[in-house]
């Protein structure tokens, strides 16, 4: 049960991490903050279109929120585990979102599996909670 909750609070810990820098990177997009070479990827993959990149920033303080509250629930961890299944169909149903974009068919298969990747973590590490902590408390 400890290696169970050291792995879900690292998982934590990441993914909390990462929404907070993606989040506050977008947000900080025009303030004059971000470096420079951050703020052009974030403009090139808006195509320098202002209204994308305002739903980008909408967006990235949906992160910061995500971040908080993951980094909440990594404090609080005894309440976590419906928060961590939200979380992993969150993930799924971003992944399925890349997997069946409206776009097309993608040229690769990188994208789509990147955003797997946290889904099937979060997944497993669900799995793992739900047999572990479940059997210690029986």
């Amino acid at each position: 049960m400890k290696l169970t909750r050291a792995v879900a609070k690292s998982a934590y810990v990441v993914l909390g991490t990462v929404f907070l820098a993606a989040g506050a990177s977008l947000l900080l997009v025009n303030s004059g903050l971000l470096p420079g070479m951050l703020r052009e990827v974030i403009i090139e993959e808006s195509r320098g279109d202002l209204n994308t990149l305002h739903i980008m920033q909408e967006f990235g303080s949906l992160l910061v929120f995500a971040g908080l509250i993951t980094f909440w629930f990594l404090w609080h961890y005894e309440q976590s585990r419906p928060f961590h299944w939200a979380m992993t169909v969150f993930w799924g149903l971003f992944a399925m979102a890349h997997w069946f974009d409206v776009r097309g068919p993608f040229p690769s298969v990188g994208g789509p599996l990147l955003t797997t990747v946290p889904f099937i973590l979060l997944l497993l590490i669900g799995l793992l909670r739900t047999r572990t902590e479940t059997s210690s408390v029986a």
